[in-house]
């Protein structure tokens, strides 16, 4: 859409680009006449430049420009595109009992409201259903009284078990309790060996750390002195790993003696007689204990055979939690039953786009019956370049034409990854949600949408054509004391005829038309502005 903008300086009016309120399409006729007048203006100015051009070169006259004058308006940029128009809420019904269907009331395609019956079950079918439910209730109420009363059974039979294993387990703790004391013994005995054990392997420790530190010195002070590039024949250099090196050899050498001395005290710890002796002891006694665990473990094993049927906490707990889960599975299965005894109803309005369920034919338990994809929440899914998704965003306002009508959306989603389109080239896909859909929306067909990416408001506009290219960036042609002048210009928002400038000119400036009248203006030309 095009208007006519006053300058309030030069008093002139200008033509630029300024966003619709409704995008519609333009009429065709309307069309071929702007395309008609703006052919017929341009050739009316090619002839008259034609004539004047060669009045002037027949007169040896400086040529006459035409100009325009740089306005103040607002310049827009908008994205026109094309897309489909999608659904944002899909809903895909599966069987809740495996029962034959009865009818199905809707094909795909059809369009649904919210509550609408889509299909309806066997009315026998589904009565058989809900009492081989009702028969699982009442058997799992009764599966879980019998096990009770054997349960109570079986703890008879586990508290006399119980009660002869109690002298046997008491036997056990007294001998343990006497090797304990023996092994106190032997560790009272072990306790010198053990001390000086100890204290030669925290020596010994402490000698490797020793080392260590000094290894990691010397490496480090290599590392500082390969950084200053200090020569490897220095002699304060040779003195002082010469140094180091003994130290550490020193160092090594009496941390062997240390360990020497600690095998002989391990050696003598594992050897000495007295221990031997006290060991032989705890020996014999472990052996009387265990024996007298072997016996225990035949008589649990009498006890376990009570105690497989009897229920502990956590069996009695499993129990309730089966019971209670093929209770619910059942109820569940009733209440899926009652859901349905009038019909499959639609959640939302929408539009069947599959049908796998069949009249006279049951469905596979949870198998997928419809599914509906709403007409309420719609959006359009565009395809966009890498040109023009630097200056799309999420939230952006727009316009969406469908079948003549238009509807405001918004920027949704825009794709994290880019895909190839038929032609090969690699888009983004983007989505724009639809605010106000009705009843004339269709899903899958065309969609035109125009996404407002950015306006600049009171900026300073010229016409598109004005502004010219090289390898230096963007200038265009003024006329200064009668020759033409080249300008740097900064280009910034552009629309279809006007684009905006950022720095170079101003307004009221005066740019040249190069080429409108068959000249080509070229830099120091005289030329002449026409009123």
């Amino acid at each position: 859409m095009f208007r006519k903008v006053k300058n309030e300086t030069q008093n002139t009016d200008i033509t630029e680009r300024v966003p619709k309120k409704v995008k519609v399409p333009m009429d065709k006729e309307k069309k071929k006449k702007i395309r008609r007048r703006v052919i017929a203006g341009i050739l009316v100015v090619l002839v008259a430049g034609f004539f004047v051009r060669n009045s002037l070169v027949a007169k040896n006259a400086v040529p006459m420009v035409s100009a325009v004058t740089a306005e103040t308006g607002d310049v827009e940029r908008i994205l026109s595109t094309g897309g489909t128009v999608k659904s944002d809420e899909t809903r895909t019904y599966f069987a809740p009992v495996s029962v034959e269907v009865g009818e199905v009331m809707v094909s795909t395609g059809d369009m649904v409201k919210k509550g609408d019956v889509l299909l309806v079950f066997d009315e026998k079918a589904l009565s058989e259903e809900r009492q081989e439910a009702e028969y699982k209730l009442a058997s799992n109420a009764g599966g879980y009284e019998s096990s009770v009363h054997k349960n109570n059974e079986y703890m008879a039979d586990l508290s006399e078990a119980t009660t002869n294993l109690a002298v046997l387990d008491q036997q056990i703790e007294d001998n343990k309790n006497l090797l304990k004391e023996i092994n106190q013994k032997i560790e009272d005995k072990k306790a010198g060996w053990s001390y000086n054990a100890a204290a030669l392997q925290a020596s010994i420790l402490e000698q490797q750390k020793k080392i260590e530190d000094e290894k990691q010195r010397l490496e480090e002070r290599h590392a500082w002195e390969a950084e200053q590039r200090i020569d490897s024949d220095d002699k304060e250099k040779q003195e002082k790993d010469e140094a180091a090196k003994a130290q550490i050899a020193y160092d090594e050498e009496t941390l062997l003696n240390l360990q020497q001395q600690a095998q002989y005290s391990s050696y003598e710890e594992q050897n000495n007689k007295e221990v031997r002796e006290l060991q032989k002891q705890a020996k014999d006694v472990e052996e009387l204990i265990a024996s007298y665990e072997e016996y225990k473990a035949e008589m649990k094993s009498q006890k376990e055979s009570s105690e497989n049927g009897v229920m502990d906490a956590g069996g009695r707990a499993k129990l309730e939690a089966d019971t209670a889960l093929e209770k619910l599975a059942n109820q569940e299965k009733l209440d899926a039953i009652a859901e349905v005894e009038n019909g499959l109803k639609a959640d939302f309005a929408g539009v069947v786009t599959e049908l796998e369920a069949v009249a006279g034919q049951p469905p596979t338990e949870s198998g997928k019956l419809v599914t509906i994809e709403s007409t309420e929440k719609v959006l359009v899914r565009l395809s966009v370049s890498k040109y023009d998704l630097e200056k799309i965003a999420v939230g952006q306002s727009a316009d969406v034409d469908i079948a003549g009508k238009t509807y405001k959306g918004t920027v949704k989603k825009i794709d994290g990854m880019a895909t190839k389109n038929e032609s090969g080239a690699m888009v983004v896909g983007v989505d724009v949600n639809i605010e106000n859909p009705d009843e004339n929306i269709f899903l899958g067909v065309e969609a035109k949408v125009y996404v407002h990416m950015e306006k600049a408001e009171g900026a300073v506009t010229i016409p598109l054509e004005v502004v010219c290219s090289d390898m230096e960036g963007d200038f265009v042609f003024v006329e200064e004391n009668g020759v033409v002048a080249k300008k740097r210009v900064t280009v910034g928002i552009s629309s279809d005829s006007v684009c905006e400038i950022k720095e170079g000119i101003t307004v009221g400036e005066n740019v040249l038309l190069p080429g409108m009248t068959g000249i080509d203006l070229q830099e120091g030309m005289a030329v002449m502005v026409a009123p």
